[in-house]
Parts: C-alpha cells; sequence; structure tokens
C-alpha cells in the first residue's frame, strides 16, 4: 500500500510540475484547450497503464513529453481520419452552419462519444489498434472487446443513417 501511495504522491507531484509546459505544448499543436486536455490525460494515463516502462526511465519528464507528443500526433490523425469519413458520408451535413469548418465528430455523435464503447470503436478504427491490444489496454477479454466494438458500430451505424 505504501508503495502505491508513493506512486500515486509522484504522479500527482509531475502532474502539477508539468501541466503548464504541456498544456501550452498540447494547446500549440491541437489548437483546442479541451482538446490539449484530454491529451494530457491521456498521456498520464498510458504513464500509470505502463508504469514499469515509466519507472525505468532515466528521465520522466522527458518520457511525459515524448507520450504526450505521440498522443497529439494520434489525435491528429483521428480528427483527419474522421474528417475524411465525414465528408465522404455527405459534405453538406458535417459543415458547421455557415463556416468551412467540420464539425466535430465528439459533438456530431455527441450521445456516442461519450460512451466508452465509442472511443473503443475510435481505438481499433481509427487509431489501428488491434482487439487484442484494446482488450488489454481495458483488462477486458478479447471477446468482450469484440461484443464492444459490435455494439458501438451497430449504434454509429444507426447514427449516420440518420445523418444522411
Amino acid at each position: 500500500m505504501e508503495d502505491r501511495n508513493t506512486w500515486e504522491a509522484a504522479v500527482e507531484q509531475l502532474y502539477k510540475e508539468l501541466y503548464p509546459a504541456l498544456h501550452i505544448y498540447a494547446l500549440r499543436v491541437l489548437g483546442e484547450s479541451a482538446l490539449a486536455e484530454e491529451a494530457i490525460q491521456d498521456a498520464f494515463c498510458i504513464a500509470c497503464a505502463k508504469r514499469e516502462q515509466f519507472l525505468a526511465s532515466s528521465d520522466p519528464r522527458r518520457w511525459i513529453m515524448c507520450t504526450l507528443k505521440h498522443v497529439c500526433q494520434n489525435m491528429l490523425r483521428t480528427q483527419a481520419r474522421l474528417k475524411k469519413l465525414l465528408l465522404s458520408l455527405d459534405p453538406g451535413r458535417c459543415l458547421a452552419a455557415g463556416t468551412t469548418d467540420l464539425v466535430s465528430v465528439d459533438v456530431l455523435f455527441g450521445d456516442l462519444s461519450d460512451s466508452e464503447d465509442f472511443r473503443l470503436l475510435k481505438r481499433i478504427a481509427l487509431d489501428r489498434c488491434t482487439m487484442l491490444e484494446v482488450a488489454e489496454e481495458l483488462g477486458i477479454s478479447v471477446e468482450s472487446c469484440k461484443k464492444r466494438v459490435q455494439r458501438a458500430r451497430k449504434r454509429l451505424q444507426e447514427k449516420i443513417e440518420a445523418c444522411i
């Protein structure tokens, strides 16, 4: 228990210390404060999930920064794929009123994007992770992962059909 408390305190201290610099970087790359915050949280979640690798790092600050860089790159790739997908569906419906910018997929599919299953689907379909990788990340069986993806695909398909 002591080890866990020490670990949590160290991560919390690192978070408080690095947050301003990490936020500036992520904001510059992603362009939105909410996305920057999400990227920082994801980077620290990865650090917690890969605790042994993180602890073995000679420079935890650099490790977090590199992880944040990769998280931001993945988010940008995901946004680009989603924009391409949405434009292929129906460009007129996927544009914000009076602008030429695409509505965020999380806004367009808001009722789905809050669900864990939709995030799981994005990891598999857009980040191109395998079922095994995602199942291990979530601590579930591959069969459970497949079922969740199947459910999310069905809900997303219904939502897309309603949009068209």
